[in-house]
């Protein structure tokens, strides 16, 4: 990967309480504060992470952040980010927190598995009436992390799975993020069928986000894009990102192709390289920010 998109335009992507613009730049820089500090603790506890999906797309096409991205996602191998949990709790530094269900049941066990949040800000998603935090840690600005799991090779098996899992989720959308009910008994046994799933298809080639995703896209090619080789994925690799050398997936160009499709990727145009869509194609999910500090 060389000679990324160069754009310098400042993005509107938010407001504050008092109407004014809150930029991409005001919320990436937060952003990557987060990034780093996942980044330092995990490099002081030996643990693999990849900037993945949103944040692996910005990396292939512009060495960092899609400029109108309000957030970033990593990703983690399953029984990784359970050490992750566990480390996390003893190791983040004072300015951030995270919430997931594995330390405070009130979280949702939906996509994503946890988020890790900068404490000096606030904000408020677009959903949040059907995805409120219940936690009690704060709602600062984030950076989303989720295990990646073991899925069967073949496309039937995947698409079996992944009905089933559709099917598993209806009481809980209706009940947990409609009504607003903490349902701790169904949230445990989805956890458990995700841990099921992992470990039925330890021997697979392929691996995916956790299967625990209500609104998941179902293309004709569902393997392609819901799934992936486990050479493309592993092993983690160092690359610049933001200036920056951090990890993401073995060959980022190649998930990109997968997930996204040929025309997400950058284009050559003479000498340099421009974006294959516009902002105006992809919109972002924040509707108040405020940064204190």
């Amino acid at each position: 990967m060389e000679n990324y998109i160069v754009d310098n335009n400042i993005y509107t992507l938010a407001k504050n309480k008092n109407k004014d613009n809150v930029t991409n730049k005001q919320i990436q820089d937060i952003v990557f504060k987060i990034i780093l500090e996942i980044d330092r603790v995990c490099r002081k506890h030996n643990i693999p992470y990849a900037l993945s999906f949103g944040s692996a797309l910005g990396l292939n096409n512009y060495g960092g952040f899609i400029p109108w991205d309000d957030d970033a996602d990593i990703s983690m191998e399953y029984s990784d980010y359970l050490r992750f949990v566990d480390v996390l709790t003893k190791e983040i530094s004072e300015d951030f927190t995270f919430e997931c269900y594995e330390v405070d049941n009130r979280a949702s066990v939906l996509i994503p598995a946890m988020k890790v949040r900068y404490k000096h800000s606030f904000i408020k998603e677009k959903n949040d009436f059907t995805l409120p935090n219940r936690t009690k840690r704060g709602n600062g600005i984030f950076v989303d992390v989720s295990p990646l799991i073991n899925v069967p090779n073949n496309e039937k098996e995947l698409k079996k799975l992944i009905w089933k899992s559709k099917w598993s989720l209806i009481p809980f959308m209706a009940l947990e993020t409609l009504c607003h009910i903490n349902l701790k008994g169904l949230k445990k046994k989805l956890k458990n069928f995700e841990k099921e799933v992992n470990e039925k298809y330890k021997d697979s080639g392929y691996v995916s986000q956790t299967v625990i995703i209500p609104f998941q896209e179902y293309p004709k090619k569902i393997v392609e894009h819901l799934s992936f080789p486990k050479e493309v994925i592993y092993p983690f690799k160092e690359y610049i990102f933001n200036g920056k050398k951090l990890y993401s997936f073995n060959n980022v160009e190649e998930f990109c192709r997968l997930r996204y499709g040929e025309k997400s990727l950058k284009i050559k145009d003479g000498d340099k390289y421009k974006a294959p869509f516009s902002q105006s194609e992809s919109g972002g999910h924040l509707k108040i920010v405020e940064i204190y500090k």
